[in-house]
């Protein structure tokens, strides 16, 4: 009997430990939420203007560090970074922290609904929008790992801004909300139209006014403050995929072979490229100082001059991409539906290196901490560094 008790006090104190494992590894939380560095990523990105253009630089070729099994799909953000952690939402509905440094499980949280719309972290709290579902919106305290609040309404499933204690959101209906940071009360609405949607991630331009395109091809800049609008105008197609800005430009794809760069300032076209096939559909989209790169369903990459639209160089590959360009120093890292992901020169769109994953690559990359995050079907996070003893001294 007493060898008996023993057993069963020992099978007790075993399940008791599993539940407390489980009990932690289900929630994200941190220490210091509100310190950050230059190499936290705390919005699809990196800025709010989504110019996924960085200064950083890896020395190729590039080799797999670790791999992450995130149990779903992914929105086309891109991973966030906060403390040597990286943040990813999926398509059910949960949120995966994961150690930088070694792509081991540090926790998940469960939303409820499924996430299409990349992530934003502000002030030590994030905040996640859901596809479907009651909970369209939720802010949660990364500090408390509580909830702050939440709300319900119209399914969200593009990127959003988070700017002077506002959330501005865009939902499926073509209306655009402001909401208070910290209570979650609306500020403000306004409708851009009947029967019209927002697939393309909200911008911040400059501070002063929020981009927002709807699927029919209208442009407008937003007062923050009130939602009054700048400036508006018609593109030459839908818009579904991602802008991206730097300075004055603002690059825009469309699903009728077209990318225009528009000014900022009152919505004009600096250039409009026309691709010779109306049926090409172009992927989201990075913009430098110097260069928009772009995508296509036709599997040409371009590459422009941003002051004037001309081509500096192109590259054909034998795949469609829809995923938003990486640029990095002197490369640029593109993905593909056909399982590549290419590091191009950024000057003349040589392949410098490439590799194959376990999927199709859809969603925009990330890096940080001298290494690459990369998102790919069904399920897989991707942490590239640089080959030990390889490294290529032109980057």
């Amino acid at each position: 009997m007493g060898l008996l008790k023993m057993s069963q006090k020992l099978n007790i104190s075993r399940f008791l430990l599993f539940v407390l494992f489980w009990t932690g590894c289900q929630t994200i939380q941190f220490e210091r939420p509100n310190i950050v560095t230059d190499s936290d990523w705390l919005v699809d990105g990196y800025t709010q203007n989504r110019s996924r253009s960085t200064s950083d630089g890896l020395a190729l070729p590039l080799e797999v560090a670790w791999e992450y099994n995130a149990a779903a799909a992914f929105g086309p953000g891109s991973p966030l970074i906060l403390n040597g952690v990286v943040l990813i939402g999926t398509n059910k509905g949960e949120v995966h922290s994961i150690e930088l440094a070694t792509g081991r499980k540090r926790g998940f949280k469960n939303f409820g609904d499924g996430i299409e719309a990349p992530l934003a972290i502000s002030e030590g709290f994030m905040y996640v929008a859901s596809a479907w579902g009651k909970r369209v919106l939720t802010a949660f305290d990364l500090k408390k790992a509580t909830f702050l609040w939440k709300n319900g309404g119209t399914p969200i499933e593009s990127g959003f801004v988070v700017t002077d204690g506002l959330i501005i959101a865009a939902d499926v209906q073509g209306m655009v909300h402001a909401f208070d940071q910290k209570t979650g009360e609306e500020q403000w609405k306004i409708e851009l139209g009947d029967r019209v949607s927002v697939q393309s991630s909200l911008l911040l331009i400059q501070n002063k006014g929020v981009f927002v395109v709807d699927d029919a091809g209208r442009a407008s800049l937003l007062n923050i403050l009130d939602g009054s609008v700048l400036w508006s105008r018609q593109l030459s197609g839908p818009v579904y995929e991602g802008a991206s800005s730097i300075g004055s430009s603002i690059a825009v794809s469309t699903t009728r072979g077209t990318v225009e760069v528009l000014d900022s300032d009152d919505g004009s076209a600096k250039w409009i490229y026309h691709s010779t096939n109306s049926s090409v559909r172009f992927g989201a989209t990075a913009i430098s100082e110097n260069l928009v790169v772009v995508g296509a369903t036709d599997g040409v990459v371009r590459a422009f001059l941003v002051e004037n639209g001309v081509e500096k160089w192109s590259t054909q590959l034998p795949d469609v991409v829809v995923a938003a360009p990486l640029i990095e120093k002197n490369v640029v890292y593109v993905g593909s539906l056909g399982r590549k992901l290419y590091a191009f020169d950024l000057q003349d769109g040589t392949t410098r290196w490439e590799t194959t994953l376990k999927g199709r690559i859809k969603s925009a990359m990330a890096i940080s901490e001298g290494g690459l995050l990369v998102l790919s079907e069904p399920r897989n996070v991707t942490y590239f560094k640089t080959a030990v003893g390889l490294k290529d001294a032109s980057n």
